[in-house]
């Protein structure tokens, strides 16, 4: 018999999903502003000890942050777009045409045995481009809206943290105050160790992928290192984006299929470092979260929210995690969230 007050968490974060699903753009939006805020709120307070006003702390900070990402991400667009420029247009236009043909030529397997089976997958392949093509379209303008508001949403929430905290402390009776601020600080804590600990961690897998790529010869291995250690701030499904580019490079530069193999190898290599050295050494158990319920989880705020519910999923997974341990009726999402480690 489930306890009546779990039965409440449960309807409630039911309900709040719900919400947020049908809300999604501008819900995601403000959970993602929140969790930067908190984030970046100690930097504010470095330039607010030293002597900068809270408003223009915060238009520095913000203004700041925006610049590094921006310029993080222009390059990685860039230097895209000359790598796709600089393929071998032929080739490319083969295999979307004929992908049978390479694939015979590459592994003298005769595909044309199989004319049905060939034909329904590419129907498949082309239907799934296509609906993906029509989707990036339609969340062109939703992501237009969000590079505009976050900033803005941030900018406003660290000038009004003082009535924020206020707000948050209220909320709570007298005698749980005390419990609120160690919520509080806890989540600040793990958050900040988090993102530091991430940077780590996605810096050690661009060398690890870059190097490993540049050892096999496969061509941009710097610019291809770069974007798998960006993309691990996916967790688990970022790697699989990440090894789809390099394969694609080396089927399209290179003559054999055993150098597209070495790729998914090195990959392959780089996820296990990650997954059982790098990121438990480096990260530990500030937020060690059950890997089964982080899987879960991403596909399901992924659903929501689509790559920025993915990214958001580890950050929020840990904010219920300090949330479940203070609060009784909460215990058996504490046992189902911590890890196993």
């Amino acid at each position: 018999m489930i306890k009546k007050k779990t039965y409440r968490t449960i309807i409630l974060c039911a309900l709040l999903a719900v919400t947020i699903y049908h809300t999604k753009a501008i819900s995601m939006t403000i959970i993602f502003s929140a969790l930067a805020a908190m984030i970046l709120h100690p930097l504010v307070q470095k330039l607010e000890e030293k002597g900068a006003s809270l408003p223009l702390a915060s238009i520095v900070v913000v203004v700041g942050i925006s610049i590094v990402l921006a310029s993080i991400f222009g390059f990685l667009g860039y230097e895209g777009t000359k790598i796709v420029a600089n393929l071998p247009s032929d080739k490319v236009e083969t295999t979307i045409e004929d992908p049978a043909e390479v694939i015979n030529e590459q592994t003298n397997i005769d595909l044309s045995k199989y004319p049905e089976q060939i034909d329904d997958i590419l129907n498949k392949a082309k239907k799934a481009a296509t609906k993906f093509a029509i989707s990036g379209i339609s969340s062109l303008n939703a992501t237009i809206t969000f590079l505009v508001s976050c900033p803005i949403f941030i900018f406003f929430m660290l000038i009004s943290r003082c009535q924020l905290r206020k707000f948050y402390y209220l909320s709570f009776r007298k005698k749980n105050r005390h419990i609120a601020n160690r919520i509080l600080e806890q989540i600040s804590l793990v958050y900040s160790r988090y993102v530091r600990g991430m940077v780590y961690v996605m810096c050690i897998v661009a060398v690890l992928t870059g190097l490993g790529l540049y050892l096999l010869g496969i061509q941009h291995a710097i610019y291809l290192g770069l974007l798998a250690g960006f993309l691990t701030i996916i967790p688990y499904f970022g790697i699989f984006v990440s090894a789809a580019v390099p394969v694609f490079i080396a089927l399209m530069t290179k003559d054999s299929l055993w150098y597209a193999a070495g790729v998914i190898g090195v990959f392959i290599v780089v996820q296990f470092l990650e997954g059982n050295l790098i990121t438990p050494k480096i990260m530990g158990e500030q937020v060690g979260l059950n890997p089964l319920v982080v899987i879960i989880s991403i596909i399901i705020f992924g659903a929501i929210g689509g790559i920025l519910g993915m990214v958001l999923t580890i950050p929020i997974l840990a904010l219920l995690k300090i949330v479940a341990y203070y609060i009784p009726g909460w215990k058996p999402f504490r046992h189902l969230l911590k890890s196993n480690k």
